[in-house]
């Protein structure tokens, strides 16, 4: 008949389609190749928030042509979060859209904001494509969440956020 392909050569448990793929193991990885912040200082600018398990988190320079900006992306096929920061750095003002809670213009005075924002945003599509396999939908409550968190200090929880239909506990 053929060869047996390497992924489903033994049981697999069963789960529903609207379910995300559960929580890979694994310690979360950092990376970093801006020049101002080692691997050490991004864990440390990190400290508190939840970790995305089994994903790498890279953050590289973005050279932007006119105005600096956020830029982020969350690869799904090689696990890894990646986090731009504007290279050359200075303060800035983004909108970010918040539904029907308005849209606010957000200062950004450093480094650290801008890499806590972005983590924080990514991570909730994370946990969106875990927990109810959304992926890289609902960027208005990965907003919500990133703008409520980003300068909280202290432990953040992940986002509680129900698929349409769920109840409240």
């Amino acid at each position: 008949m053929g060869k047996t392909l390497a992924p489903y050569d033994r049981p697999m448990p069963l789960r529903s389609i609207t379910q995300g793929p559960g929580r890979p193991l694994g310690p979360m990885a950092v990376r970093s190749r801006l020049p101002t912040h080692s691997p050490a200082k991004v864990r440390e600018i990190l400290r508190g928030l939840p970790s995305a398990t089994g994903y790498t988190v890279s953050v590289k320079p973005l050279r932007y042509r006119t105005a600096p900006h956020l830029q982020a992306f969350t690869w799904w096929d090689h696990p890894e979060i990646v986090l731009q920061v504007p290279e050359p750095f200075r303060p800035f003002r983004e909108m970010v859209d918040l539904g029907s809670e308005g849209t606010p213009i957000v200062l950004f005075r450093t480094r650290r904001d801008v890499i806590r924002f972005l983590y924080l945003h990514e991570f909730c599509h994370w946990w969106l494509y875990l927990t109810h396999g959304w992926g890289s939908s609902a960027e208005i409550a990965c907003d919500r969440y990133a703008f409520a968190n980003y300068r909280r200090r202290g432990l953040v929880r992940p986002p509680a956020l129900r698929a349409r239909g769920d109840r409240a506990a």
